[in-house]
């Protein structure tokens, strides 16, 4: 699953590029948590956390993170 950190400083380029024609997942959470809840990978953001997934989330393209035991996620986040 490839997301997208909707705030952050990526252009249409930018999804060409990393993820060409794959689905891209758009969102608005800054909290690993939240996005874990919002993706459906854990039913409550309480779940996520206590699986380890907290924090904000990370800056630059993350490769493969595993978000649970089945989930691998993708996340282009930039600053500049």
């Amino acid at each position: 699953m490839n997301i997208i950190v909707k705030q952050s400083a990526w252009t249409d380029r930018d999804i060409e590029l990393l993820f060409e024609d794959e689905e891209v997942h758009f969102t608005e959470a800054t909290d690993l948590s939240v996005l874990m809840k919002e993706l459906g990978i854990f039913k409550s953001t309480s779940d996520a956390r206590r699986a380890g997934r907290v924090g904000p989330i990370p800056t630059g393209f993350t490769f493969e993170f595993k978000a649970s035991k089945k989930a691998m996620i993708w996340i282009w986040n930039p600053t500049e």
